[in-house]
């Protein structure tokens, strides 16, 4: 009856002895990591999965630990695949035996469907938008996430490389605050590009944040600051151009 209970399961589920011997899978572990109960059952766990890293090892995790119950983000390789699997293991007794059941629900897909979401941030936050053949402007978004900030210096730098941009406006009006890390990061973004030769100014920077420029460590007898990108690009096409 429990075993049919847990073939019922759409989620992976194994349950093997303390002494790592497999005794169960159901249907849906067969179905996820492709193999077979009567190629598996009886074996011991660590011959059948031979190349799991140690971090990955949730049952030897636990029963070194002596955890009752254990839970824990794992990856696994299947052929050219990764699987990225929530898994949930706990220890019980049954007829004077010890197991451990384990539970997996597949985040894959999840997974894959985040670092798409990560990559499109990214390309919406550095999006350099060229003038001429040496001049782009980077409306700077609201940063709303992590993978949004410090990735704003390495990625706006790669495109000017790329670009052979020699001078960058960086658009602030979409900017309706300014705190201590979104100022360093504009710090840094000004001190790699002048590494790289590139010309930068500020433009857009609203009224509401013009005071926490005060607070910001900037040199502004080195830089430029406007207040529409109208005034920037007469700023910047007034320039000699370069050579």
């Amino acid at each position: 009856m429990f075993k049919e209970a847990l073939n019922q399961m759409q989620q992976p589920v194994i349950i093997n002895t303390e002494d790592y011997i497999i005794s169960y899978v159901n249907d849906a572990y067969e179905e996820l990591f492709e193999l077979k109960s009567e190629d598996i059952v009886g074996k011991h766990l660590h011959d059948v999965f031979t190349d799991t890293p140690q971090e990955n090892q949730v049952v030897t995790e636990m029963i070194d630990n002596d955890i009752r119950k254990f839970s824990k983000k794992v990856t696994h390789k299947l052929g050219g695949e990764i699987l990225f699997l929530d898994s949930v293991s706990k220890r019980f007794e049954y007829e004077g035996e010890k197991y451990v059941m384990t539970r997996f629900e597949d985040l894959t897909e999840h997974a894959r469907q985040e670092k798409e979401l990560k990559k499109m941030i990214i390309d919406m936050t550095v999006n350099v938008v060229p003038l001429s053949d040496t001049i782009g402007v980077l409306p700077l978004p609201p940063i709303l996430r992590d993978e949004q900030k410090w990735v704003i210096v390495e990625k706006t730098a790669q495109i000017c490389r790329e670009k052979r941009f020699s001078k960058l406006a960086i658009n602030l009006s979409a900017i309706r605050t300014l705190d201590e890390e979104l100022g360093d990061i504009i710090i840094r973004l000004i001190e790699v590009l002048r590494v790289l030769g590139v010309d930068v100014i500020l433009t857009g920077v609203r009224h509401e944040i013009a005071a926490d420029f005060s607070q910001v460590d900037l040199d502004f007898d080195r830089i430029k600051v406007y207040q529409n990108l109208k005034q920037a690009v007469e700023y910047f096409f007034s320039e000699p151009r370069d050579k």
